[in-house]
């Protein structure tokens, strides 16, 4: 009998040892620890070392509209407590979230009848529907794909004009990036509606005047991108 609770308090020893390692692993910075308590993510601010040598915090540009989205539910963290705003989104992911956004709250998506096999399936369709995205436009292999930057801009514009009923923009086209050349006279009509609703936010002209287009979205632009149609 003793040796089995010399055992048993050996096991609890070990395990509390484990515990302790395991908190001390997921200790947080200051800067962490702010972000966390300010926009929820511990990965939203880091340490920068000014050129006077002196530590300063810095909070992801994107930290407010993050925070904005995971409050209504339509982004949500990593299992580790994490946000990883700097990873890619897939075109399945970026779609449920916007037309998760433009059609009623109490819309029953389970309702739809959709080609998809997918989760997202139902949210593509309605894309399709409103004319957000082409029929087929998509195969199931390409929306668990990361979503290009361009994609995006088309997709907020539409959803704009399409869903949310505002008129497109017929201004002057300005578009002054170098990087764009190939769109449609279509596409860059409605790069140029994103632009004047400051859908671009967070993707503004680099000094270099690009627009990166090809680029992949990342989670922290789809945040700020989609908060702006909300």
């Amino acid at each position: 009998m003793k040796k089995i609770l010399l055992n048993v308090v050996m096991i609890c020893t070990l395990l509390l040892g484990f515990a302790t390692i395991v908190y001390a692993a997921i200790d947080h910075t200051p800067a962490q620890q702010q972000a966390k308590e300010r926009y929820g993510y511990p990965d939203l601010g880091w340490i920068v070392i000014t050129n006077a040598g002196k530590e300063k915090i810095v909070i992801h540009s994107a930290a407010r509209e993050i925070k904005q989205a995971t409050k209504i539910g339509i982004m949500d963290g990593y299992p580790d407590g994490n946000f990883k705003p700097n990873e890619p989104i897939t075109r399945g992911e970026f779609i449920k979230m916007l037309i998760g956004l433009a059609t009623n709250r109490s819309f029953d998506f389970g309702s739809v009848d959709t080609a998809y096999s997918q989760w997202y399936g139902p949210y593509v369709t309605i894309a399709e529907m409103q004319g957000v995205i082409n029929k087929n436009q998509y195969t199931e292999k390409e929306l668990e794909e990361p979503i290009t930057r361009i994609e995006m801009i088309l997709m907020l514009a539409k959803t704009q004009i399409k869903m949310k009923n505002i008129p497109q923009t017929q201004v002057e086209d300005k578009l002054r990036y170098t990087d764009i050349g190939y769109l449609t006279k279509e596409e860059r009509a409605l790069v140029l509606h994103a632009a004047q609703y400051d859908l671009l936010e967070g993707m503004k002209e680099n000094p270099e005047g690009k627009l990166n287009p090809t680029a992949n979205l990342t989670r922290g632009e789809a945040a700020m991108a989609i908060m702006r149609v909300y």
